[in-house]
């Protein structure tokens, strides 16, 4: 597979809402819609990857009740699916969608309104070495598979589960504060740029 050894993604990205619309991406349009679907450039593939972000919204207003102590109110986003197809499993995709997912809640119009609270479930099934790998250690840094609360005030961790023989909470409450959201920003830019570079890499071996 022919792809250039740079920054310029191989993606083509769609949006698509509840009315089955489908549009190009954009950070905002992901936020509206809330389905994004992935294609490889220059390739016959149907889509290889999707992700899915549900906004807890209401009529009358927007934010809700932190369970962070330390925030007052937040708007709450659930991750619902990141998705990757076989094939492209392990090649870092996944992060570059969640960074997707993050630059566009940060960045949207209104982003600078209201702390974030983001809920992701680990369903993660990578298994090396007869343990469960923490696929997730850097899109949710200070993230760890475990029963313990992390160090971090930012992460809240709920939902114990048992897998082969782990022990470990899946269900993660991530805070991004407005205090932080330039930092933030920032590294889910050099992330993703980081992972896209390596992922055209990994596409010239195919």
């Amino acid at each position: 597979m022919l792809i250039k050894r740079n920054n310029v993604s191989p993606f083509n990205i769609m949006c698509k809402n509840f009315n089955e619309e489908i549009k190009p991406f954009t950070y905002q349009r992901f936020v509206d819609f809330g389905e994004c679907y992935y294609y490889l450039k220059g390739t016959s593939f149907d889509y290889i990857a999707t992700s899915v972000i549900t906004r807890y919204e209401n009529e009358a207003y927007d934010t809700f009740s932190s369970r962070f102590d330390h925030f007052d109110e937040t708007e709450k986003v659930y991750i619902e699916k990141l998705e990757v197809a076989a094939p492209f499993e392990n090649k870092g995709i996944m992060t570059i969608m969640f960074c997707d997912i993050m630059l566009a809640l940060l960045t949207r119009s209104l982003a600078n309104e209201n702390h974030i609270e983001i809920k992701f479930i680990n369903t993660s099934d990578l298994i090396k070495d007869g343990k469960i790998v923490n696929v997730y250690h850097s899109v949710m840094p200070k993230y760890e598979l475990s029963l313990a609360q992390p160090s971090s005030s930012r992460i809240v961790l709920e939902g114990r589960r048992t897998k082969f023989n782990i022990d470990f909470y899946q269900d993660i409450y991530y805070i991004f504060p407005l205090q932080t959201r330039e930092e933030d920003i920032a590294y889910y830019t050099k992330l993703r740029e980081r992972k896209i570079r390596l992922l055209n890499e990994k596409l010239q071996e195919l």
